[in-house]
């Protein structure tokens, strides 16, 4: 997991009261799936609620290397997706290792 979507997953999850679930290092088991427009970073942890929930707030957005991205989360099921969608084109998995830069709006 990269270091800024750690960070977004923990700022999502503070409306919960729940950014501690991921400190660190400690998920070590998560999976990434690409859709083409984006991709999904999923894992599970049990301190997660199993009802869904949605995570858009705060609204995340800003850049991903050279492409113009946009983040949510959801939760079901003691598992969490951050999905990074881009506002238009597609993401590929080398755009995933550029440098985030968050846009404040």
């Amino acid at each position: 997991m990269k270091d800024f979507e750690l960070q977004i997953i923990k700022e999502l999850l503070e409306m919960l009261g729940l950014a501690d679930v991921v400190r660190g290092g400690e998920v070590s088991l998560f999976e990434v799936e690409y859709s083409g427009a984006g991709y999904f970073l999923s894992f599970r942890h049990p301190a997660l609620p199993k009802k869904r929930v949605v995570l858009n707030s705060p609204n995340i957005s800003g850049r991903l290397g050279e492409i113009e991205v946009g983040f949510i989360g959801f939760i079901e099921n003691s598992e969490i997706t951050l999905e990074c969608f881009a506002y238009e084109g597609s993401i590929s998995q080398s755009d995933r290792n550029g440098e985030f830069t968050r846009t404040f709006i």
